[in-house]
């Protein structure tokens, strides 16, 4: 599905998110650069066109992973080698155990059917002491507000994806929504993976939540 969105999806996200998803990133990226360096590695999960990893590029070595084909060429044509791509699936990670300095994502926990795997192959795959930060789309605790969100969200993503052609696909992006877990309960997933420190921060009012983690640094008993 992601392969037909890729000609106007930076686009169709910058307008539906009035511009905010830039700032959203960065604080993504603010997270892991006080972790990393020159010489650590950060794996940027379900990297879509690339637009996360690319802050962390002047940080660290960033390999992007995606499933869709035409995400990871269009992240190829912006990073100009500045990322190395591969193309995978979060349910199984083709790394080795404890290959990452740190790992982050942008708007990928929604589309994730089965967050425990993802979460155990994120944690198999992060180095010890290694942190995680994973943004995604939420919905307001605030009812009134939660419910112009979904108001919002609701009319206008698939009004916007008919406009280039692709009502049928932001239909899907507007019921991704309800795939994920109240905040609380992908921070237990979270500690039920073996993470510690893990935290739920709401930006924007709670319209999206930076979550983050860390692997312990030692073996817990």
């Amino acid at each position: 599905m992601f392969d037909g969105l890729v000609p106007r999806y930076d686009l169709v996200n910058d307008i539906l998110s009035l511009g905010l998803d830039r700032w959203w990133r960065r604080s993504v990226a603010r997270v892991i650069a006080d972790c990393v360096g020159p010489r650590t590695t950060v794996l940027d999960l379900g990297c879509g066109t690339g637009k996360l990893g690319l802050l962390l590029t002047g940080r660290a070595r960033v390999v992007g992973l995606d499933v869709s084909p035409a995400m990871l060429e269009a992240a190829r044509s912006r990073s100009a080698g500045r990322l190395r791509l591969v193309q995978g699936s979060a349910f199984r990670l083709p790394f080795a155990d404890g290959a990452f300095d740190a790992v982050t994502s942008g708007f990928v926990l929604r589309n994730l059917d089965n967050l425990p795997r993802a979460f155990a192959e994120v944690h198999r795959v992060t180095a010890r002491g290694g942190k995680l930060a994973a943004l995604d789309i939420t919905e307001p605790q605030n009812p009134r507000l939660r419910r112009l969100f979904d108001a919002y969200f609701s009319g206008v993503a698939p009004l916007l994806g008919g406009l280039v052609g692709k009502r049928d696909e932001y239909l899907y992006l507007v019921r991704s929504l309800a795939q994920l877990p109240e905040p609380v309960e992908v921070l237990r997933l979270l500690e039920a993976a073996g993470f510690v420190g893990c935290s739920a921060r709401p930006l924007t009012r709670g319209t999206v939540t930076l979550f983050t983690a860390t692997k312990p640094s030692t073996t817990v008993a």
